[in-house]
């Protein structure tokens, strides 16, 4: 009798229980829209206004590549060497281990400044006036470099191209993250990539052109095609608009309602104030946290204060990961296979160096393309460990090349390798831009951005430094053999790559809202893909959708 008893009233007391939690549910603010449901295809097609948006401003990204590769390869044109080099011992016009190591630490410098020190006067101005600043900062680059007469000039333009670069490598991310779509996000951020290794692309292409048309020492005209860029940038800024997150987080609700009715106005089934009350509700939450903590920047030292709040608790593990897949991809040899691309083949006795970096940034741009394609659907962090292990696996067949006698075989197999090694490589710098962006807290995120991004770049400064004095000459410095440079890498990647594993989340279809709740309550990243948080709990109970399966804290 007994057990019948209580056979018949735990389920009562469940029920009663399950119902209080539904109704508390259905009190909390709203934090995750009905549209996070609809299918990729539909989001596509209800969403292709702000799809156009994320790519216009994307195509600033080609800009970045176009520039960071035409300056990495056009050091090994013999135009530029005798504009720019000094005489040597023997008399010779010829590049400086000094220069070379300068240009690349200058730059990688210019980006620390665009990503740590200007992304406070981004959260203060909004990121459609960062843009313009970018751009005068970049304008003033490529002026330089018109003009330019020595090595001295040339490091003062890596400067400014490098902070302008950094201001929009730390602005582009949030912008996007902003505008997309939670479950196309992860593709649109990775538009950037894509955009970046077409600019990338052509760089070296347009080199080999000049090379093969007007002479191996024609130079001057690969620089002027910058300007190009720059002019087709401009129009695109002026036409951008301001993101909604920006306005709610000022506290200018009747622009942002009016910045989120142009562009989705007309989207089917898109109720405009109540999804802008969404994107409020969240950046309100966040703000209270960060007022709880005394880190409303009312000043400098508030703007420090948030600083060093985003190397606290959570927020250090947040900022960890925003770095992790682009530190991966400095580490794995970015420098190395790619930025010196044509000084590593060249000094390897390949004769057709440009070919070679022109396939591989074929390859890349390919690749990038699928990655963009396929991320929202299969994740991001299992793919970031598995591209990782591949640049580690090809860095070591690159290394014991260089230990075996070379003849045509085994060039082929470098050429392979370091394709293999490319289509790693961008993935892993695709899915920096994208970790970037979608990782970090709203309040947080220009910071944790700027942050994450600068903490790679001083590894690409370390190695834009000291890559061309390894690779000069023979690599005379590293035994008289430049494929050690490759056991260089190995070292850093695997160690960076361990790393990836343990501490890098599934942040795929997830709003800012569910990873700050599975921050807070310490999931663990690994666990993060499966999880079901409050926030799904919640809008399951206001909608009646069921909850896709997944771990609850009782399960994990």
């Amino acid at each position: 009798m007994t057990t019948i008893q209580m056979t018949d009233i735990k389920p009562y007391e469940s029920h009663v229980e399950d119902s209080k939690e539904e109704e508390i549910l259905k009190g909390t603010p709203v934090l995750k829209s009905d549209l996070d449901n609809l299918t990729r295809w539909e989001t596509v097609k209800r969403f292709w206004k702000a799809i156009v948006i994320c790519n216009m401003i994307c195509f600033a990204a080609a800009c970045d590549g176009y520039q960071i590769n035409l300056n990495g390869n056009i050091i090994a044109n013999p135009g530029f060497v005798n504009r720019v080099g000094e005489k040597n011992a023997a008399g010779k016009i010829a590049l400086t281990t000094h220069a070379t190591a300068t240009w690349g630490a200058v730059q990688s410098l210019g980006q620390l400044v665009g990503m740590w020190l200007l992304t406070p006067v981004s959260d203060r101005i909004g990121r459609k006036y960062m843009l313009y600043l970018l751009w005068l900062i970049l304008f003033a680059s490529i002026m330089i470099e018109t003009f330019t007469k020595n090595w001295s000039q040339w490091a003062a333009a890596k400067f400014l191209a490098g902070t302008g670069i950094g201001c929009l490598q730390a602005t582009l991310p949030i912008y996007v993250a902003e505008w997309a779509p939670a479950n196309i996000r992860g593709g649109m951020l990775l538009a950037y990539s894509a955009w970046n290794h077409t600019g990338g692309f052509f760089g070296p292409l347009i080199l080999f052109i000049c090379k093969k048309t007007l002479g191996e020492s024609e130079y001057k005209i690969p620089i002027l095609t910058q300007w190009a860029f720059l002019g087709i940038m401009a129009p695109i800024f002026l036409y951008l608009p301001e993101t909604p997150s920006y306005y709610a987080a000022r506290g200018l609700h009747d622009q942002g309602i009016a910045v989120l009715k142009r562009v989705n106005g007309g989207v089917k089934g898109y109720n405009v104030e109540g999804e802008y009350q969404i994107i409020k509700n969240i950046i309100v939450e966040e703000q209270e946290r960060l007022a709880e903590l005394g880190l409303e920047e009312h000043d400098w030292r508030g703007v420090l204060r948030s600083y060093v709040e985003c190397f606290k608790g959570s927020n250090f593990k947040r900022t960890i990961a925003a770095s992790l897949p682009a530190s991966c991809q400095q580490l794995t040899g970015l420098a190395f296979l790619s930025g010196y691309a044509s000084l590593f083949f060249k000094e390897a006795g390949f004769t057709n160096a440009f070919e070679i970096t022109s396939i591989l940034f074929g390859i890349k741009i390919f690749f990038v393309i699928v990655f963009a394609l396929t991320t929202d659907r299969f994740g991001r962090r299992n793919i970031v460990i598995y591209l990782a292990g591949l640049c580690c696996a090809m860095l070591l067949v690159i290394g014991i090349l260089g230990h075996v006698p070379h003849n045509n075989a085994t060039k082929d197999v470098l050429i392979v390798a370091a394709c293999f090694w490319s289509a790693g490589s961008v993935g892993l710098g695709a899915f920096g831009w994208s970790f970037a962006g979608e990782v970090a807290a709203q309040k947080l995120r220009a910071r944790t951005s700027g942050l994450g991004s600068g903490i790679a770049v001083i590894f690409g400064l370390t190695f834009n430094t000291s890559v061309p004095i390894m690779l000069l000459d023979g690599g005379k410095r590293l035994g008289n053999n430049t494929y050690n440079t490759a056991f260089i890498f190995l070292g850093f990647g695997t160690l960076v790559w361990i790393l990836t594993i343990f501490m890098l989340p599934e942040v795929a279809s997830r709003n800012p809202a569910e990873l700050d709740e599975m921050y807070e309550k310490g999931i663990a990243p690994w666990r993060m893909k499966s999880y079901v948080t409050d926030v799904q709990k919640a809008h399951a109970a206001r909608t009646g959708q069921p909850i896709p399966g997944g771990q609850t804290d009782e399960q994990r």
